[in-house]
């Protein structure tokens, strides 16, 4: 009763350990959101790794799958390779090889797509040990040759050296003993570099290599380093191996004594290791040598108590061996009729094995020959389905390019109206402006200057007519000279205007002196500033600019005369200079009656703009916006400073001669 109720209550707490696993598992699920909640995925791996340990293939497996689909929705690469091989785990342990092998190799593409070099050199592992399971040595051994690239890419020393030691297990299968030694003689080295535990069980390894190669002497040497080694690490299964290996080179060379010895001593080390199948081993070769050493009473013994226990093993091949061995000792001690029938069993098991073992490779070439032509036809419509959405992606990517095309053309179409428009308003903008421009060189010229013209032509008929006389005349002299000026400066301005309107003013610059120009321009206007009443003062010395010389004499002489037209009697046009880093700064000023503060903006705008002077004096509204243009022309700038009552200032700055 005692021994049900303890079996119920463990039964009922390793229920409640996996429910309380389960519950783990569904919080860490939920838990997941994204991208960066991988360090929450790998406690769920974890867990998973711990189902399968525990043989909850079912927990585990619906777990995996999970886990699988919410790595793929946060589109966690490394997460979803780690789930495939999850899953090719739990298939294996199941016996599932086809499954296995499939997630193995899903496991291998998203460990492409994520960079992880140690997982490929995992999964690659596990498919050779797939391929070893189902008999396909070759194939394993190019899988681990694989892996053994991608352990050498990360530089991982333990996993090399581990797959050094399967290679040498598998070549050592396929009989190829130099690859064999090599690949073990790799793996040693590597543990013996990097001072790794377990390097006594490759030691044995390739010890069981030499022996099988009748390289006693040489096996023989290496175990006596395995078996130091083995102590250092206090390894008991490696010891026990060591012992049972260095048994069977004594027994090659038929020292039984030697051979007993070691025996024995493989016997303790496996079971202080708890080696049971070793155990049973060792007593049925310890009959082997009691049958040479003539001890037969000991060898029944040992093979009877090993034969008891092979029953419950399940190992066939030694069960096989005893049988071998029992008949071997019936026959020396001349019972012969035992020994036939322990010859006789031997015959059954061995043919009851190999019916068994060609049924269930039978059995496994039809599970291989199904699920080969299953992954065919996988193969076959993942192939259709590839192709279908080529085909669509083709005719998405013709029809994407199409509108494109359309696209393109409508949009060059209204670029093509766009430019149209705009290049329509400009042309109707310059026309408007031409039109204006004539129109006001059409008034200025029916105007001012036909007034001008009238006014010297009335003059001069009253001097044909003799209506006045000679003194007479000479008294209006001065204002025909005046008007006569007053039409020069009218017509220079008129001739650059219209120039400056079809961009067709370019300036000639040289080296001058302006106090020349100015001189000149005085000259020029003396009579009238004497007529008016007004003092000019030229205050300039020598000052050489870079500039055309026309030009600057076109806007002084503007300059001159609006300060003249400007001025009241007894007011005064000074020029002065100042000279500067780059430039020669030339300011007219005058003390006439100013520019009120809201005209200043607008006596350089394109619309003209003019005010009578002081005697009345009209004008075109051409002359300042001409300064400025040709000004601007000779690198320069100008600028006015104005108060009304008080006068005005404009200065012009223009580059100095070289």
């Amino acid at each position: 009763m005692k021994n049900y109720f303890l079996i119920y209550a463990l039964l009922l707490l390793v229920n409640t350990y996996c429910i309380s696993q389960e519950a783990t598992l569904d919080n860490i699920l939920s838990r997941i959101e994204k991208l960066s909640d991988s360090v929450i995925f790998e406690k769920g791996k974890s867990k998973i790794r711990d189902l399968v340990a525990q043989k909850e293939y079912d927990t585990a497996l619906l777990y995996a799958n999970k886990f699988l689909e919410v790595s793929k929705h946060i589109r966690y690469n490394k997460g979803v390779g780690q789930m495939y091989n999850q899953l090719g785990i739990i298939h294996n342990s199941n016996n599932q090889l086809i499954k296995s092998l499939r997630n193995y190799k899903m496991a291998e593409i998203y460990y492409k797509r994520a960079n992880y070099i140690k997982g490929l050199a995992i999964v690659n592992n596990s498919k050779a040990n797939i391929e070893q399971q189902r008999g396909n040595l070759e194939k394993g051994a190019n899988y681990l040759l694989k892996a053994t690239i991608y352990y050498e890419e990360i530089k991982d020393s333990i996993g090399l050296s581990n797959i050094y030691n399967n290679l040498g297990n598998i070549y050592a299968g396929l009989k190829d003993i130099e690859l064999g030694k090599k690949y073990y003689h790799k793996s040693i080295l590597i543990k013996k570099k990097k001072k790794l535990k377990n390097i006594s069980i490759m030691m044995n390894n390739l010890a069981l290599l030499f022996i099988d190669n009748k390289k006693v002497d040489s096996a023989k040497t290496l175990l006596q380093e395995s078996l130091e080694i083995g102590k250092k690490e206090e390894s008991t299964q490696s010891i026990a191996q060591s012992y049972s290996i260095l048994a069977k080179a004594a027994l090659c060379e038929k020292e039984y004594t030697k051979a007993k010895k070691y025996y024995d001593s493989a016997m303790v080390a496996s079971d202080k290791a708890n080696w049971k199948s070793l155990i049973v081993n060792t007593k049925q070769q310890l009959g082997l040598i009691a049958i040479y050493t003539e001890e037969y009473q000991k060898a029944n013994n040992f093979l009877t108590s090993a034969r008891q226990e092979f029953a419950g093993l399940g190992l066939t091949p030694l069960l096989l061996k005893n049988y071998k061995f029992s008949a071997m000792l019936d026959s020396a001690r001349g019972d012969f009729s035992s020994a036939y029938v322990w010859q006789k069993r031997y015959q059954e098991l061995s043919d009851q094995t190999t019916s068994d073992a060609t049924a269930q490779k039978i059995e496994k070439t039809e599970a291989r020959y199904k699920a080969e032509m299953e992954q065919l036809k996988l193969i076959d419509e993942q192939e259709k389905r590839e192709q279908q959405t080529i085909e669509e992606l083709f005719r998405y990517r013709v029809l994407t390019y199409v509108s494109l095309g359309i696209l393109f053309i409508i949009l060059i179409f209204l670029i093509l109206i766009i430019r149209t428009k705009r290049e329509r308003k400009r042309y109707i903008k310059e026309l408007n402006e031409s039109n204006r421009v004539k129109n006001k060189l059409f008034s200025i010229i029916s105007h001012d200057l036909k007034n001008e013209i009238h006014g010297l032509e009335g003059s001069l008929n009253l001097m044909k007519e003799d209506i006045i006389s000679t003194d007479e005349f000479r008294e209006i002299v001065p204002l025909l000279a005046n008007k006569t000026q007053q039409t020069s400066i009218l017509l220079n301005n008129l001739l650059n205007w219209s120039k400056s309107q079809m961009n067709e003013l370019n300036a000639k610059p040289t080296n001058f002196d302006i106090s020349e120009v100015i001189c000149d321009k005085f000259t020029f206007f003396r009579a009238k500033a004497e007529q008016k009443d007004i003092k000019l003062i030229n205050n300039l010395d020598t000052t050489m600019i870079f500039a055309d010389k026309d030009m600057f004499a076109i806007v002084a002489q503007n300059l001159i005369a609006n300060a003249i037209k400007f001025c009241n009697p007894g007011d005064t046009i000074s020029l002065i200079s100042k000279e500067k880093t780059e430039s020669y700064e030339i300011c007219f000023e005058d003390t006439g009656i100013g520019i009120h503060p809201d005209h200043i903006g607008k006596l350089f705008a394109e619309d003209t703009f003019t005010t009578d002077g002081t005697h009345h004096e009209t004008g075109t509204g051409l002359g300042l916006r001409i300064c400025k243009e040709l000004i601007e022309l000779n690198q320069g700038n100008i600028k006015v400073r104005s108060k009304p009552g008080e006068g005005s200032s404009f200065c012009i700055s223009l580059p100095k001669a070289a």
